[in-house]
């Protein structure tokens, strides 16, 4: 015979514990809603409205949308002059890879991703970005290229060889200089750069004639 389950003495009043512990976080509601209203007349001074709410007597502070400023020490002019840099310097080596038609060795090798997503995202991006400080409709339309140019620079895209990714570069090359005024390299240099190649260059001479 299988064992008898014995029966299970229920209490007469199964609820009652939870209604005492509603009952009871009630009261604490209460007190602390008390308590809250007498700490806003003392800072307040003046008799709270007892009608009111907890929620009304105590508001949230307000909190003001933050301004797009620049960072301390660094103006819009600066900010602008490096997102240009860094827009050519991702211009120049997407160029390469172009040239390249984006394969490892170039041109007869295998279908890289050195073309897309790496310098298209980061053009693009940067594109973006720099256009929402400066409004300057050629970002907008880099942004666009870049876009354009991701699309027929992946895997498969290139294994179609039904693009011509010499005139893709010659076009990377046409915005870098727009951009930058020059397609010398030194186009790519910050100010402090420039400085710090121009002290080496004197302190090599400085050493030669000694």
């Amino acid at each position: 015979m299988p064992p008898r389950i014995p029966k299970l003495k229920l209490p007469t009043r199964p609820l009652e514990p939870l209604r005492e512990i509603v009952r009871g976080g009630r009261e604490r509601l209460e007190e602390a809603g008390s308590d809250i209203r007498s700490i806003a007349e003392e800072f307040h001074g003046g008799t709270p409205d007892m009608t009111s709410t907890t929620q009304d007597t105590i508001k949230a502070p307000e909190i003001e949308p933050q301004s797009h400023t620049s960072s301390p020490g660094v103006s819009t002019e600066e900010t602008i002059a490096y997102q240009k840099r860094e827009l050519g310097k991702q211009l120049l080596l997407l160029q390469n890879h172009l040239e390249q038609g984006c394969r490892i060795p170039p041109t007869t090798g295998e279908p890289c991703d050195c073309c897309s997503p790496r310098h298209t995202v980061t053009i693009e991006a940067l594109a973006l970005e720099t256009y929402g400080i400066t409004g300057d409709p050629i970002y907008q339309d880099l942004a666009k290229w870049a876009e354009e140019i991701e699309r027929k620079t992946t895997i498969p895209e290139i294994e179609s060889g039904r693009h011509n990714y010499g005139e893709d570069a010659v076009e990377a090359r046409k915005y870098r200089k727009k951009l930058l005024g020059s397609e010398s390299l030194g186009a790519l240099l910050s100010p402090s750069e420039h400085n710090q190649i121009a002290e080496r260059a004197t302190k090599m001479v400085e050493e030669e004639e000694l």
